[in-house]
């Protein structure tokens, strides 16, 4: 994800992102969020639901890494309630149908190292 979207989510979301001061044997934020943009709108709503369910109940989630694997969104925390599992789990489950480069709507595509991209992006991506 680029600078600018990564530096909005750390300070709109603070203590979620709080692990970003953390050195790397305890958290992977530090690398930054390691996504294309096209799941930044997945990304914020994500934090957003986290941080206010925090708020509701009292408790601190702390993200310790976000990253694309297998083609889908991973969003990775040192703790959570069952209800930010299920956030966590909608989330990624939306990002395999959203275009990590763009956010339009996408489908999982490759061979090997796969990606979720809409069909503009892949033709690009297969054109380099």
């Amino acid at each position: 994800m680029n600078a600018k979207n990564t530096a909005y989510l750390f300070g709109r979301y603070p203590v979620l992102y709080q692990g970003r001061k953390f050195p790397i044997t305890q958290s992977l934020i530090p690398f930054g969020i390691e996504t294309g943009d096209g799941w930044f709108k997945i990304i914020d709503q994500l934090s957003a639901d986290i941080t206010l369910l925090d708020e509701k109940n009292g408790t601190t989630t702390i993200a310790v890494q976000v990253k694309e694997k297998y083609g889908g969104l991973r969003f990775y925390v040192q703790a959570g309630s069952d209800a930010i599992f299920d956030l966590i789990d909608k989330a990624e489950d939306e990002s395999s149908r959203t275009c990590e480069m763009c956010g339009e709507p996408g489908e999982l595509r490759g061979v090997g190292w796969v990606s979720t991209m809409c069909d503009k992006c892949w033709a690009e991506k297969e054109q380099t």
